[in-house]
C-alpha cells in the first residue's frame, strides 16, 4: 500500500525525460498517412474540462494554475517528510494542497512546502496496517464486497459493497472490519451501491484502439521505449493475458506482439497493466494521445495523481472526457480478480476503453495512468454516480525499466 510513496523518486525521474515527438496522431499506427496530423492543441482539453467539470474558461485557467502549484508542493512534501503523510488531496474550494499529518514538526514542514497541514489522529502506517488486515480477511474475495482502501480525507478506511449481491458473508465481513477498526479507533465508511466495477474490454469500434488476437478490443495507453531498441505501448493487463499474441492496429494491420514471452502482463494484486511491443515494419510510436475530437495532445512526462485533481481520459469507445480523482491507492474486487493500488475518478467511460490514457495539465500534459475499469454508469448512459478506475502508470514503467515517449507541449 505504501509503494506509491516509495516510488516518488522514480516518478520524478520520469517527469524529467523529454524526447522528440515523432510519428502520427495515435501512440502507434501505420505510416505513411495520406494527410498530415493536426497540430497538438491544449484548447480541446480546456474545452472538455469546461464541459465535464462545469467550469467557465477563467475558472479552468485558475484551477489549472492552482493544481500546478499543488503538484509542486506535493513533490516537496514527499521529499522533506520522513514518512508518508496520512493523506494528501487538492481542495478545490481553497485551491491548495492539503496534507494530513500527526505532529507539529511535520505540520511546519508542510507549511514551508506551500501546502496546508491538517492534524489528524492516525498515521499512514496505522491506516495501511488496517487495510492490510482487511485484505487478509477478504482473501480471494467476499460476495457483495467490491473493494476497500484508505479514505484520506476522513483519516479512515472505506469499504465498498454491492447491495444487490449482499449475503450473510457480506454482513459478517463488514462486522469484522468494524471490529478491526474499533481496536485502533479508526473510522470506517461503508459505501453501498449497485454499481459493481468491471474491467472494460469489449468489441466496440471508435477512437484509438488496438486489437489483441483473441481478447476483444482495447485502447492504447502510452507509447514507451525500453532497453536496446525496444518500442511499444502500455495498456491494461486484462487486455494482454495471452502470451505472444498478435496485436493489430485500428486499421486492421498487425502492429506487434502482446505480452511477449509471457512476462509482460499483470492482472492481480500487483496491478492491472500490460505491455505490447511494436515490432512490425511501418509502425512507429509517438508522444501523442487522442484528445477532444481526435485532436492530439502531447505527453510531456508523468505525474502521480492526487485526490481532488482534475484529469482527462481518452479511450477508443467513449472518446475524451474529464473529471476529478476521487480516491487513490484503492483495492478493487472485479469478481474475477482482486487488484490493489488503483485510483478512482468521476470521468465517464465505457466498455472498450480498457488500457486508455489518463493525463493532466493541458499546457504540458502529464501521463497519470491507464484505464482499468468502471461501473454501470457509462458515457451516454448515466444510471447513477460515475465510477471510473485507472492503474497509475509509474508501476509499469518501473517494473519493466521503460521510459515514456514524450515531446514538447
Amino acid at each position: 500500500m505504501e509503494r506509491r510513496f516509495r516510488k516518488a523518486a522514480l516518478w520524478g525521474a520520469t517527469v524529467a525525460v523529454v524526447m522528440a515527438a515523432t510519428g502520427p496522431l495515435s501512440p502507434a499506427r501505420a505510416v505513411p498517412r495520406p494527410d498530415p496530423s493536426p497540430p497538438p492543441s491544449p484548447r480541446a482539453m480546456l474545452d472538455a474540462m469546461r464541459r465535464d467539470l462545469g467550469l467557465t474558461a477563467q475558472q479552468v485557467r485558475t484551477r489549472l494554475a492552482q493544481e500546478a502549484d499543488a503538484h509542486r508542493a506535493a513533490a516537496t512534501v514527499r521529499r522533506v517528510l520522513g514518512a508518508p503523510p496520512a493523506g494528501m488531496w487538492f481542495d478545490k474550494a481553497t485551491g491548495k494542497l492539503v496534507v494530513a499529518v500527526t505532529g507539529a514538526a511535520d505540520a511546519q514542514l508542510v507549511r514551508a512546502a506551500g501546502a496546508e497541514p491538517k492534524t489528524v489522529p492516525h498515521s499512514r502506517a496505522t491506516l495501511t496496517t488496517l487495510v492490510r488486515q482487511i485484505s487478509a480477511r477478504a482473501g480471494k474475495g467476499v460476495p457483495g464486497v467490491t473493494g476497500w482502501g484508505v479514505d484520506e480525507r476522513a483519516n479512515g478506511v472505506v469499504v465498498r459493497t454491492d447491495h444487490t449481491r449482499r449475503t450473510a458473508r457480506t454482513e459478517a465481513f463488514e462486522k469484522s472490519v468494524r471490529g478491526l477498526a474499533a481496536r485502533v479507533k479508526v473510522p470506517v465508511t461503508v459505501e453501498r451501491n449497485d454499481r459493481r466495477p468491471r474491467q472494460q474490454g469489449g468489441s466496440v469500434v471508435g477512437g484509438e484502439r488496438w486489437m489483441p488476437g483473441s481478447e476483444g478490443i482495447c485502447s492504447i495507453g502510452f507509447s514507451v521505449t525500453g532497453p536496446g531498441s525496444f518500442q511499444g505501448f502500455l495498456t491494461a493487463g486484462h487486455c494482454t493475458l495471452t502470451p505472444d499474441q498478435a496485436a493489430y492496429g485500428k486499421d486492421g494491420s498487425r502492429m506487434g506482439t502482446s505480452n511477449q514471452g509471457g512476462g509482460h502482463s499483470v492482472n492481480d494484486r500487483e496491478g492491472d497493466f500490460g505491455l505490447v511491443e511494436v515490432d512490425q515494419p511501418g509502425w512507429i510510436v509517438s508522444s501523442y494521445v487522442a484528445g477532444q475530437g481526435g485532436t492530439p495532445v502531447t505527453v510531456t512526462g508523468s505525474q502521480e495523481g492526487l485526490v481532488g485533481m482534475s484529469i482527462c481520459r481518452s479511450g477508443q469507445s467513449s472518446g475524451w472526457h474529464c473529471g476529478e480523482i476521487t480516491r487513490v491507492d484503492q483495492t478493487v474486487d472485479y469478481g474475477n480478480t482482486v487488484i490493489e493500488g488503483l485510483s478512482f475518478t468521476n470521468a465517464c467511460s465505457a466498455a472498450g476503453d480498457s488500457g486508455g490514457s489518463y493525463v493532466t495539465q493541458p499546457n504540458a500534459p502529464m501521463a497519470i495512468g491507464v484505464h482499468s475499469g468502471g461501473g454501470a454508469a457509462t458515457c451516454g448512459n448515466f444510471g447513477g454516480a460515475t465510477i471510473t478506475i485507472f492503474q497509475p502508470v509509474g508501476e509499469a514503467l518501473a517494473k519493466w525499466n521503460l521510459r515514456l515517449k514524450t515531446g514538447s507541449p
